[in-house]
């Protein structure tokens, strides 16, 4: 039986163990493993579609999706601190005893083991104070201690002795940093912020766990402008706010921001993360449906809905953007970028129709050899952008008087065909009649092309089951600047481990301890001197300046003795 003092003596001794250390590191490896490859902080949604409901409960359960912050994470981390805590305590005494002590005395036992030994038997009357300065001269830079025993003289000469601090420093750069990652997992916060031009914000919103965290600053930050500037394929180049924070009232720093170069402010880093659209003020064409040619307007926001009270018909605003740049290259054939222009994405719902997701475009499409093709929607049925397919209109509904002369043509070949049986002869002089009554005598430019689009439009339209047709018409861009807002005070803490690490590991394999003794004793033959040595590591190295060495004394040696 053991006592409660000597129990916990004994555990203490077990947390700095070698073999507890290399198992915590290799759960904290595999563990840091998982957290790399599986996102963090994800949306719960994005997890349950990729994992399906099985896995995602499992993980969900184990606490993977917020790993960092589990309990057995940081009881794994807690105890990873322990145990290099009992090594640094148990070991950095001795350590600093042996670093200072510098044993010059080695008994004849333990000579013989020596991996680096050679001896010379030299005649009595050789002047030992030579010999000791003849090592000296040949070792210069090296640390060296004289201590007689009888009558014999031990010269030990040490370079690098101060080695062992780049065990302590490497080890306790590790704490250092394992201290600075635990400080930053407890007090520390990383969430994200959306500020629309002219606006301003000071709540940041953060995914903890399976739930969304919210956390209010000290300080508001307000966008006071914000530019992008795009790549030719649509990407965007850099997109930098100019921001202003505000503090108890009073404006205290406006600058600019841009990926990877954050504002500083209180111990919190604002990094540029993201951009999007801020409510741009939306202005829709309307496009009756009904035979009427009546084209009415509709004002509006993104992130807002519309209703049309006449029709019932509701659209729900959800994105904007000014530049559409799409791949117009066939397949097989060399990237081809072109800007379709603006676009605004809905989603529109009625009576007695299904709820569609559109993207309506501003322009009409202009195809490779410049010929106008009409407006066109990219529309989908599922409610998902990966499902998007096409319509071309036919119409450019840019031009009132195209919309004009499709319902004129519509009439005039009411009016001609017979039997309701359409025949080519009845369509041209459906749109000749159709090209007077809009335009009388003066033919536009362009208009074989327009017929092509009015007998497309003749096709398409009727098909729309929808009483009106929104079109982008105006606009007003404002733009949301995405930051994210980030307190590490383990940040400099693990810095300054990192350091320390380098250090302690520069320490370690370039500056090895090397040992040299001199050892000169007397014997019936007269002199027996001995060069002995060792060293921690580089033993190659060692060996050849050894020998070096050897062969250098070696001469010298001989010419005491001559």
């Amino acid at each position: 039986m053991q006592s409660f003092p000597e129990f916990i003596k004994y555990l203490w001794q077990r947390l700095g163990s070698m073999s507890l250390a290399i198992i915590l590191l290799v759960v904290l490896s595999v563990a840091s493993v998982i957290g790399t490859v599986l996102l963090q902080n994800q949306d719960q949604t994005d997890y349950l579609q990729q994992f399906g409901p099985l896995w995602y409960w499992v993980f969900r359960s184990l606490g993977l999706f917020d790993m960092y912050h589990t309990w057995w994470f940081l009881t794994i981390l807690g105890f990873l601190m322990l145990s290099l805590t009992s090594c640094l305590w148990r070991n950095v005494p001795k350590m600093l005893k042996e670093m200072r002590s510098r044993k010059a005395t080695v008994s004849a036992k333990a000579l013989k083991r020596f991996n680096y030994l050679k001896q010379w038997q030299l005649s009595s009357e050789t002047d030992t104070n030579a010999l000791q300065e003849s090592l000296r001269q040949r070792l210069q830079g090296w640390e060296f201690r004289l201590v007689e025993e009888g009558d014999t003289q031990y010269l030990r000469a040490d370079k690098g002795r101060w080695n062992k601090w780049g065990y302590i420093l490497v080890h306790s750069a590790i704490l250092v940093i394992l201290v600075g990652g635990w400080m930053g997992a407890q007090y520390g916060f990383r969430g994200n912020m959306a500020v629309p031009e002219g606006k301003s914000e000071k709540e940041i919103s953060f995914l903890q766990g399976t739930e969304t965290g919210h956390l209010t600053m000290p300080f508001e930050v307000r966008c006071n402008s914000f530019s992008i500037d795009f790549f030719p394929t649509g990407a965007p180049k850099e997109f930098r706010s100019n921001l202003t924070i505000i503090d108890g009232g009073k404006e205290v720093l406006t600058s600019d921001i841009i990926v990877n170069e954050p504002l500083y402010y209180k111990g919190v880093r604002i990094y540029q993360a993201s951009f999007g659209d801020g409510g741009s003020d939306i202005t829709f064409k309307l496009f009756h449906m009904d035979g009427s040619e009546a084209i009415t307007t509709a004002k509006t926001q993104v992130y807002k809905s519309w209703i049309d009270t006449d029709t019932g018909i509701s659209l729900k605003i959800t994105d904007f953007k000014p530049y559409n740049v799409e791949n117009m290259a066939n397949p097989g054939e060399p990237k081809k970028f072109q800007d379709l222009g603006p676009a605004v994405e809905y989603e529109m719902r009625g009576p007695g129709l299904k709820a569609v997701k559109i993207k309506a475009f501003m322009n009409p499409f202009i195809d490779a050899d410049g010929n106008n093709q009409g407006s066109f929607l990219m529309i989908s049925l599922s409610g998902d952008k990966a499902d998007y397919k096409p319509v071309a209109l036919g119409l450019d509904l840019t031009n009132k008087d195209e919309w004009k002369l499709f319902h004129a043509f519509l009439r005039h070949l009411a009016a001609l065909t017979e039997n309701g049986k359409q025949t080519k002869e009845a369509n041209l002089e459906a749109f000749k009649a159709a090209m007077t009554e809009v335009f009388g005598d003066n033919r536009p430019k362009g208009f074989q092309q327009m017929a092509m689009r009015t007998l497309q439009a003749v096709n398409m339209l009727p098909q729309l089951p929808w009483p009106i047709l929104p079109m982008l018409d105006d606009f007003n861009q404002h733009y949301y600047t995405g930051l994210q807002l980030a307190q590490d005070p383990g940040m400099n803490v693990v810095w300054i481990g990192s350091a320390l690490l380098v250090i302690g590991l520069c320490i370690m394999f370039y500056m090895p301890h090397r040992k040299l003794w001199l050892i000169i004793k007397p014997n019936d033959a007269g002199i027996q001197v001995s060069l002995a040595g060792m060293a921690n590591r580089n033993h190659l190295v060692f060996n050849k300046d050894f020998h070096d060495l050897f062969t250098k004394m070696d001469n010298d040696f001989a010419s005491f003795s001559s």
